[in-house]
Order: C-alpha cells, then sequence, then structure tokens
C-alpha cells in the first residue's frame, strides 16, 4: 500500500510503501508529484520503503514510475528510507541510470538525517568526466566521456551541439568512450538519448571504443534514431571514424 504526506517545504514531498503496491497509492502518488512539479518546477521526494513484497513488486512500482518520464526528470534529489539490504544495494546502481537526479538511501531509523539532506541545496555541479577533443575540422565535434556524466556535462554536450549547429547547419560528432565501467552500453545510450535535446540538429555520430557492447548498441540505436546517423568504431579506426563524419 502506498500512502502519501507532505514535508517541510513546499517542493518537498514524501510517500511511504508499505506491503504491496496497489494502483490506487500509485495514481495518488503521481497526481502528487505531477502537482508539485507544476507549481514548483522541480522536487526532492523521500520514499519510505517499510515493507515490500520483495523484487516483483518494487520492480512493478519502478517501472510504473519511469512511464512517467516528464515527472521523473524533475525530481532533482531522492531519499530512500529501508532497511531491506538488496533495495539498498539496487539503489546504489540506480545512480547511472538517474543523470539529472541525486539519490541517497537512509536505514529507517534515520528520518530526520534524510529529510536534512533533501533540504540541502545541491554544490554547484563540477565534472572532469567529459572532455573535448580537437579533430583538425571546426565542422567537426569531437567529444570524449572519460568517467560517469552528470547533468552539467549534458548540458555543455546541448550547448555545444547548438554552437554547431549555429555555425555549420548541422553538428557532425565523434563520441570517444574512454571508460565505461560502472555503467551499461543501454544506460548509456538511454542517458544520451533522454538528456541530449539537441538531436534534431545532429547529423551524424560516430561513437568510439572497444567495448563489447558497443557495435551491437550503436547498431540498434541507429534504427530507433531516424534522421540521425549513429557509426560504431574501434580506437584503432579513428581516422575512419574522421573520414566518415567528414
Amino acid at each position: 500500500m502506498i500512502s502519501v504526506f507532505p514535508l517541510s517545504q513546499p517542493h518537498l514531498l514524501g510517500f511511504t510503501l508499505d506491503g504491496e503496491v496497489d494502483d490506487e497509492g500509485i495514481r495518488k502518488l503521481l497526481i502528487a508529484v505531477e502537482a508539485k512539479v507544476v507549481t514548483h518546477g522541480r522536487l526532492r521526494l523521500l520514499g519510505n520503503i517499510k515493507n515490500v513484497g520483495g523484487f516483483q513488486s518494487f520492480q512493478t512500482f519502478w517501472k510504473t514510475l519511469k512511464t512517467k518520464k516528464e515527472l521523473w526528470d524533475k525530481i532533482e534529489k531522492y531519499a530512500i528510507l529501508t532497511d531491506h539490504g538488496w533495495l539498498a544495494s539496487l539503489t546504489g546502481s540506480m545512480d547511472w541510470l538517474t543523470p539529472r537526479m541525486e539519490i541517497k538511501t537512509f536505514s529507517l531509523d534515520e528520518g530526520e538525517l534524510a529529510h536534512a539532506w533533501l533540504k540541502l541545496d545541491p554544490a554547484p555541479e563540477v565534472s572532469e568526466s567529459l572532455k573535448e577533443i580537437d579533430l583538425g575540422d571546426t565542422r567537426l565535434l569531437g567529444l570524449a566521456i572519460v568517467g560517469k556524466m552528470n547533468t552539467a556535462d549534458y548540458d555543455r554536450i546541448n550547448t555545444l551541439v547548438e554552437e554547431q549547429a549555429d555555425k555549420f547547419g548541422k553538428a557532425r560528432i565523434m563520441l570517444e568512450i574512454i571508460t565505461s565501467s560502472g555503467f551499461s552500453g543501454q544506460a548509456l545510450m538511454e542517458d544520451l538519448k533522454t538528456s541530449v535535446k539537441q538531436y534534431k540538429n545532429v547529423e551524424r555520430m560516430a561513437i568510439i571504443g572497444d567495448q563489447s557492447w558497443l557495435k551491437t548498441t550503436v547498431r540498434l540505436s541507429d534504427l530507433l534514431t531516424p534522421g540521425l546517423e549513429l557509426s560504431a568504431f574501434g580506437t584503432t579506426e579513428r581516422k575512419r571514424a574522421i573520414s566518415w563524419l567528414s
């Protein structure tokens, strides 16, 4: 059963999950989240997970929330109270899948600590995870992922793509994945697809890396992104990638 409750500040919202996930409870939670987003633009959420009917029940709950992506993207911080060890471990990996949201797990007796964390404004984002690469041709935008990217990195990609489009009509990008430790190819492509808002201004994108999942993931993504040509290359094929972009 899911119940919703207010917190100390208008842009904060809490909910309790105790037992099986119920459709009416999810409906009320989504309505409450939408109301907060409409009123305040962004939201910070406290999830009090007392009891959950196993992994399957939580998976149902999570999948339902993800269908409301336009709301989920407006949640900037999410504090989870739980004594379920498997859930605490699971939420640790969720951080990779939600680049625009801070997630932190607390035990059930740390409610005040979780509440205080929610009220703290996030520190300005500084990231060294995205680097620009000089490709020797101003018409081409070279980027390298060297770590886990955050909101500031995706915003920077949007800005750079927009600048290229202003100059040349469309952007052509070489994206090299230096490291992919801790996240999957599918998660990376999903993050790029949902966080990069300038795809309409991208004509071609060459993705470089030696990860085993890369070529298959890029091939599938190419089918799902009409109007944008995607191609994968190994790290020894940079010259071929640049030639393809040109």
